[in-house]
C-alpha cells in the first residue's frame, strides 16, 4: 500500500507534463531541474546576504559559486566576457585590499570595493536572465 502511495504521489508530482509516456527518465529531469533552481536560490540568498552585510570577501564568494553554477549556460564569447568583468573587479580588490578586508574605514576605499562587487553580480545576474534562469516560460508553456 505505502509503495503504491508512493508511485501515485511521484506519478502525479515529479512526472507530470514531461512527454506523453510519463517515464522515469522525464521524472529524473524534473528533479534535476528542482535541484538546480534550489542551488540557485541558495547561492542568490547567500549573494543578498552578504551584500547587505557588507561581508565582502563572502560576497565575493558567493559571486564565484554563483558563476561556477551558471558557467554551462554561457556562450564562450560570454565567458570571455566574464573573465573580462572578474579581471576588473579583482584589479579593484587588490588595490583596495583593507577596505576589501574589512580593515579600512576610509568611505571612497570601501565604495569601489562594493561598487566592483555590485557590477559582476549584475553583469552574472543580465546573462541569467538573458538564458532565462529566472523561470521565464516559453509561449508553448502558458496554456491559455
Amino acid at each position: 500500500m505505502k509503495e503504491d502511495t508512493y508511485l501515485m504521489a511521484w506519478s502525479n508530482n515529479y512526472n507530470k507534463g514531461f512527454g506523453s509516456d510519463n517515464s522515469e527518465e522525464a521524472g529524473l529531469i524534473y528533479d534535476l531541474r528542482q535541484t538546480y533552481a534550489q542551488i540557485l536560490d541558495e547561492v542568490l540568498k547567500r549573494i543578498a546576504e552578504c551584500r547587505v552585510k557588507g561581508d565582502f570577501i563572502e560576497w565575493f564568494n558567493a559571486l564565484e559559486h554563483l558563476q561556477i553554477e551558471i558557467n554551462q549556460k554561457l556562450l564562450p564569447p560570454e565567458r570571455e566576457e566574464y573573465e573580462e568583468e572578474l579581471k576588473k573587479c579583482v584589479e579593484i580588490l587588490q588595490k583596495e585590499t583593507a577596505a576589501f578586508n574589512k580593515i579600512s574605514k576610509d568611505n571612497v576605499e570601501i565604495f569601489k570595493v562594493k561598487c566592483s562587487l555590485r557590477n559582476l553580480e549584475k553583469w552574472l545576474k543580465i546573462k541569467m536572465e538573458e538564458h532565462k534562469l529566472f523561470g521565464a516560460k516559453d509561449i508553448e508553456d502558458d496554456g491559455l
